[in-house]
């Protein structure tokens, strides 16, 4: 009895390693070749699996992109939350927010550049990660809008602002540098644009 527990366990943790390697695998993928060209066929080949085991995983393709954004997200969260705390400046947090996505920034701009052609519920588990982020640097920016008197900032517009910089360059990150990541190289100059 006790060696069937133990087998079980060990199949289990066989199983929960495979699921881990799939999804590590489809995060360097799609970083490289892009989500919408990366098949589950080259996934489970260049990990020396049958294609069935993706599927034993993973029930559909769509299930499998998810499980990298969710994996993505929480590397991100946690990753943030150890460089962040609650008294940080507003400077220091988007600083943090630049050295986390520095680290990921080939599949994160696969994630924004695709987003549109992504099936609804990876859409709204990148908007999910995006609207926690969005209250975090708001509350940091509490004392830079309250400076602000003749504009009135919303938490929407105030995070969108500083989203739509960063992606613009790390979308276009080819004209501004040849160094990758961008955000490591040219982060300094993004977070001078946002301030001014």
């Amino acid at each position: 009895m006790e060696t069937l527990i133990k087998d079980k366990t060990n199949r289990q943790i066989q199983k929960e390693q495979t699921r881990a390697k799939l999804i590590a695998r489809a995060e360097s993928l799609f970083a490289k070749q892009g989500i919408g060209n990366t098949t589950t066929a080259e996934i489970a080949k260049s990990l020396k699996l049958s294609h069935a085991t993706v599927f034993i995983h993973f029930p559909t393709r769509e299930d499998l992109i998810l499980a990298v954004v969710d994996k993505f997200a929480e590397r991100l969260s946690a990753e943030l939350g150890q460089r962040c705390s609650s008294d940080m400046s507003l400077k220091e947090m988007l600083k943090a927010h630049l050295s986390v996505l520095s680290e990921f920034e080939d599949f994160y701009l696969r994630l924004i550049s695709e987003s549109q052609s992504l099936p609804p519920a990876i859409r709204g588990q990148v908007y999910t990660m995006n609207a926690s982020l969005s209250y975090r640097f708001f509350r940091a920016g509490q004392e830079l809008v309250k400076s602000l008197e003749h504009k009135k900032l919303t938490q929407p517009v105030f995070f969108n602002t500083w989203m739509a910089l960063l992606h613009y360059a790390i979308m276009n990150r080819d004209l501004f540098s040849d160094q990758t990541p961008i955000l490591k190289h040219n982060g300094e100059d993004l977070i001078r644009q946002f301030l001014t």
